[in-house]
This record gives C-alpha cells, sequence and structure tokens, in this order.
C-alpha cells in the first residue's frame, strides 16, 4: 500500500511506508550492475471483502550486513510502477491500467543484517481503477519478470512469479485465526491508545524515562514487534508508532481536535517520539530543541 504518513512537525518529519526500486543501469551495453543478495517474495493477501493486497518482502541472503536505499525498494515510486504488469484473463491477454503516484521520498539507507527482511505492500484497487470489474468479468493475473529488470534484487529460491486472481473470485478475506485475549493483554502491555483506520500505525501511551532511556524503548519496542506479528496478521514488518504522554492528545496533528492542542503547546508538548520500523529509526523529543535527537535502532531478533 502506498502511503504517505506525514506529521507536520516544524522539521518536517514524515514517516514513509512505501514502496521504491531504482532502475538498474548497465555498466556497459552488455554487462550489469550486480545485484543486491536481497531476495524478493511477493503474495497476494484479502484483508477485508474484495481489498486485495500484494505484500513484498526481501530477505538479506548473505552473510553481511548489507545497506540499502529505501529510493531502491520496490513499492517506492517510481519503481512500483515499472515492475508489476497486471493482464486481463481475457483472449487478448488485454494489459490493466495502472495509476501511479510520483513523489520524491528523499534518500534513507536502512541496515539489514543476515536473515533481516525489509517489507512493505502495494493495495491494488486504487491503483487499479477497473480491478473489480475485471476480475468479475476475466479475471487478472499479475506478473513480474524474475528478476525484475528494473530492480536491484534478485528473487527468492522457487518463488513464484505470477499471481493468478480467477474470474468471478469473490475477494473473501483469509481466516487468520487471533488470539482476541491474548492480543487485549498485549495491548494493554504496550500500552496502546488506539490504532488509525487505513493506517500501518499506534499511538501508544508512554513516559518520558521509557523514552530517555535506549534499553527501555528498545524493551518496548519488541513488545510492539510481538504485538504486530501475531495480532496484526494483514501488516507488514514496515510500521510506526507515535509516543504520547497523554491519551487524549493522541492523533495526527492534522486530526481536527489536535489542530487547537497544537495551537495551546499541549500536543507537541505530549507527544515526545516517533518510530518507523522501515527505516529502523526513532526520533525522540522532536518539539524539544535540547532534548530532540535521531537514533537508528531495530526491532530485529
Amino acid at each position: 500500500m502506498k502511503r504517505l504518513i506525514c506529521h507536520a512537525y516544524g522539521f518536517g518529519l514524515c514517516f514513509l511506508i512505501v514502496i521504491s526500486t531504482l532502475s538498474i543501469s548497465a555498466a556497459t551495453d552488455t554487462e550489469e550492475e550486480p545485484r543486491l543478495p536481497l531476495a524478493m517474495k511477493v503474495f497476494l493477501k484479502k484483508p477485508s471483502p474484495q481489498h486485495y493486497v500484494i505484500h513484498i518482502h526481501l530477505t538479506n541472503i548473505s552473510q553481511k550486513q548489507i545497506m540499502v536505499d529505501v529510493h531502491d525498494l520496490p513499492w517506492s515510486p517510481p519503481n512500483d510502477s515499472k515492475w508489476l504488469k497486471a493482464l486481463r484473463l481475457d483472449s487478448h491477454k488485454t494489459p490493466v491500467k495502472q495509476r501511479s503516484v510520483l513523489w520524491d521520498i528523499g534518500s534513507q539507507e536502512v541496515r539489514l543484517l543476515p536473515g533481516e527482511s525489509i517489507q512493505d505492500k502495494i493495495t491494488l484497487n486504487p491503483r487499479m481503477p477497473t480491478l473489480l470489474a475485471d476480475i468479475a468479468q476475466f479475471g487478472i493475473q499479475l506478473h513480474w519478470n524474475c528478476p525484475p529488470s528494473s530492480l536491484k534484487f534478485v528473487c527468492q529460491t522457487d518463488a513464484p512469479n505470477t499471481i493468478t486472481i480467477p474470474k468471478g473470485d469473490p475477494g473473501q478475506p483469509q481466516d487468520i485465526p487471533i488470539n482476541h485475549q491474548a492480543c487485549r493483554a498485549r495491548e494493554h502491555d504496550i500500552g496502546l491508545i488506539h490504532i488509525p483506520q487505513d493506517h500501518d500505525v499506534l499511538f501508544l501511551q508512554t513516559t518520558e524515562p521509557v523514552v530517555e532511556n535506549l534499553q527501555n524503548v528498545q524493551a518496548l519496542l519488541y513488545q510492539v514487534d510481538d504485538y504486530v506479528q501475531q495480532c496484526q496478521p494483514n501488516w507488514t514488518n514496515s510500521w510506526s508508532v507515535s509516543f504520547f504522554t497523554h491519551e487524549k492528545y493522541a492523533g495526527f496533528l492534522n486530526d481536527s481536535k489536535n489542530e487547537h492542542y497544537y495551537e495551546q503547546g499541549l500536543w507537541q508538548q505530549a507527544n515526545i517520539g516517533q518510530y518507523s520500523s522501515q527505516i529502523r529509526t526513532l526520533y525522540r523529543f522532536p518539539w524539544n530543541k535540547k532534548k530532540s535527537d535521531t537514533v537508528y535502532l531495530s526491532v530485529y531478533r
């Protein structure tokens, strides 16, 4: 899913839950630039009725730490429009028109240890306006070259490079068992206030001493990661956290109630941290010039 979650901080802090890929340029007419040892795997999910989403996972299959720029990821524009092909299953296999939003996401390198993955998703419905009608009448085939010529990555061994949505597919979500009682307990443990609709973002209530102590905030983020894996099965490992000292201020700055709190200086006082699991970065005390800092922090174990 292509989203830009932007908290209108004075220094323009934005969390990007996006998908990006860099074109591979040939060093010569016959020699291709070496690919990163990131194995790509793509699969389809239906988180709600007639809601089609593809998840993309890139896993470091080398024995060394590698660095990947967010520009190179397969879900970031304009790369997302270059590698994924969609065809109607009619007699002519006619292409499905796809929309692609263009913006400059900036540059950020992500460190991946051996076995560590970076993930995100693309929601197909807004990307392909005729998707549901095409499925009802013809069926759809999604296809990509393996490895994609426009990406820097390799394909995971034996991973398919075609996904078929058959004609008349009912679009029913997969039945994924969730232990709701255990999830409620985990929500209490992490201080969950709420999760905004259509965003992979958690608003948490915590204290300044927790955010000040990296060991404590690391332990909390491990708990959040466990919660996401067990209780949000339709998410990838690209999610964000906003830390608040008081529940009533929790939310995006552009929420109508928070504009008033912002004018009073209360929202920014309560908003003591942000974390993006995709870029493995913790922003502490973004509104406090004396305490503000940025820390690279991964939840990979």
